[in-house]
């Protein structure tokens, strides 16, 4: 007999679409956890938003007044004493999303052969890493505007913001960008740490969730995108679990946004955000720190 879920687990399982059962049954794959956070109160939103000049976008909003982010993870067994903790999906408290960047003139070039090796003159938000890495305050004629997959660049003017998300194996960063302060319709990109090259992700917060979904936690899918690839162990992650998301020859968008009956993790309905569950006082906890 099935044990009937609270509310809570309810949500979660609506939230990743089933997603931790299906783990669960995938051979040499265990300890599949997920931490489960109290929703956001729409205050620290709204503070959250008048902090920084700008609006969160619905869907954005409604996850976050759903659950204060949450963690996945789940471990693979690789022989029969050796099981490590690999898989990975990490969604950070609202107060984790910080600024990377606000308001600064310069603007980053696509193409790497053209950033200049200067230090900025001025003051200015960017992160640590970012700080080795600037250009005038237009970009030449002969940087790209699209990525390898044919998607639009963001062009990095002085009302542009930038929020970072996630930092992925210290190579790349998943960037919450505003082309402007007044819009609510910010675009996810990653951005390479290496070479300061922007690859687009996804058109919103929603399109972002279904990916991580669809590709299972694998850790650093995100790297599927990038110039850099995937860390060799990794890779022979992919080709245990998922080798249909290493296709080289099918649409990037097309094989996340409307993959085969086989692969069904994306369809997230947005009315699952709509009923503020009442969060239990016991949290599953976590073991180990993701690495």
């Amino acid at each position: 007999m099935n044990k009937k879920l609270t509310p809570e687990d309810a949500f979660f399982e609506n939230l990743l679409l089933g997603l931790n059962n299906t783990l669960a049954d995938v051979p040499r794959v265990c300890n599949v956890s997920v931490e489960k956070r109290q929703p956001c109160e729409k205050s620290q939103l709204v503070t959250w938003e008048q902090r920084h000049g700008v609006y969160l976008p619905e869907d954005m909003k409604k996850f976050y007044l759903s659950t204060d982010g949450f963690i996945l993870q789940w471990s693979y067994q690789y022989a029969p004493n050796d099981i490590r903790k690999v898989g990975y999906i990490h969604f950070p408290h609202i107060l984790e999303i910080t600024l990377l960047r606000e308001n600064v003139e310069p603007v980053f070039y696509n193409n790497s052969d053209n950033i200049p090796q200067q230090q900025p003159t001025g003051p200015s938000n960017y992160s640590a890493n970012l700080n080795n890495y600037t250009t005038t305050a237009s970009a030449s004629s002969s940087t790209p505007t699209t990525d390898q997959w044919g998607n639009a660049l963001p062009v990095i003017g002085p009302k542009t913001k930038i929020f970072e998300l996630n930092t992925i194996n210290e190579v790349a960063k998943v960037c919450l960008l505003y082309d402007s302060a007044g819009s609510n319709t910010p675009k996810i990109y990653l951005l390479e740490l290496a070479n300061l090259k922007w690859v687009f992700l996804a058109d919103n917060f929603s399109e972002y969730l279904r990916m991580a979904i669809a590709h299972l936690g694998l850790p650093y899918w995100e790297l599927c995108f990038a110039s850099c690839g995937l860390p060799s162990w990794t890779e022979q992650l992919f080709l245990l679990l998922a080798p249909h998301l290493l296709e080289e020859k099918e649409p990037r968008r097309s094989r996340v946004i409307n993959p085969g009956p086989e692969h069904p993790h994306n369809l997230l309905d947005p009315n699952i955000f709509r009923v503020k569950f009442k969060a239990t006082a016991n949290k599953t906890n976590l073991q180990g720190k993701h690495k």
